[in-house]
C-alpha cells in the first residue's frame, strides 16, 4: 500500500528538474486562482456589500465561509509553494526567468508573513497595517505572477521550436536528491 502511493505521488510529480510537471503547475495555478478570488471576494464582502446599521455593521453573510475558505486554501497554497520552491526554483536558479521569480517570490513570502501574523498580533494599529500590507500584496501579485508565466510560456515555446516538438525532455539530476530504486531515468551527459 505504502509502495503504491509513493509511486503515485512520484509520477504525479513528474521528473525531477526546472519544469513541474503539468499536474503539478495546474493545481498550483488553480489553488492560488482559488485564493485569490476568495481573497478579492472577502474585500467586496468585508467593505463594499457591508451595510451600516444603528447597532454598527451588518456584515454579508457569505463573508464568514469566504474568509474560511480564504484561509484553508492558503493551507493547499504553502504546502503546493513549497513543494514548487523545492523541485523548480533550485532546479532554475541559473536560469533565465531568475529575475522574474525572484519578482514573484520576495512580495510572496511578505503576503504570507503579513497573512499569518494577522492571527497572532494584538495590537490594533500594527493588524490594520498588516491586512493592509497583506490586501495591497495579495491583489497585486497576480501582476507579477502573469509577468512569470508569460515568460515561462515563450522559454517553453522556444525549448519546443529547439528540441523539436517534444521540448528539451527531463532534466539532468541535480543537487543530491534521492532516485527511486530501480526506476531508469534519462540522464545527460
Amino acid at each position: 500500500m505504502i509502495g503504491r502511493v509513493g509511486r503515485l505521488s512520484a509520477e504525479f510529480a513528474g521528473e525531477y528538474g526546472a519544469r513541474l510537471s503539468r499536474r503539478i503547475s495546474a493545481a498550483l495555478l488553480a489553488t492560488l486562482a482559488a485564493l485569490w478570488l476568495t481573497g478579492a471576494a472577502w474585500l467586496l464582502l468585508h467593505y463594499i456589500l457591508a451595510k451600516p446599521d444603528e447597532f454598527g455593521v451588518i456584515r454579508h453573510p457569505l463573508e464568514s465561509p469566504t474568509v474560511l475558505a480564504h484561509g484553508v486554501l492558503a493551507l493547499a497554497a504553502l504546502f503546493l509553494l513549497g513543494w514548487f520552491a523545492g523541485r523548480h526554483a533550485g532546479a532554475a536558479s541559473s536560469g533565465r526567468r531568475v529575475a522574474s521569480g525572484w519578482l514573484l517570490t520576495l512580495p510572496l513570502a511578505v503576503l504570507v508573513v503579513a497573512g499569518c501574523a494577522q492571527l497572532f498580533v494584538t495590537s490594533a494599529p500594527l493588524q490594520s497595517a498588516l491586512a493592509a500590507v497583506h490586501w495591497v500584496l495579495g491583489l497585486a501579485l497576480l501582476l507579477p505572477l502573469l509577468v512569470h508565466a508569460r515568460r515561462a510560456s515563450a522559454a517553453s515555446r522556444e525549448g519546443a521550436a529547439h528540441h523539436g516538438e517534444r521540448g528539451p525532455g527531463p532534466l539532468p539530476f541535480r543537487h543530491g536528491a534521492r532516485r527511486g530504486a530501480g526506476r531508469r531515468h534519462n540522464v545527460r551527459s
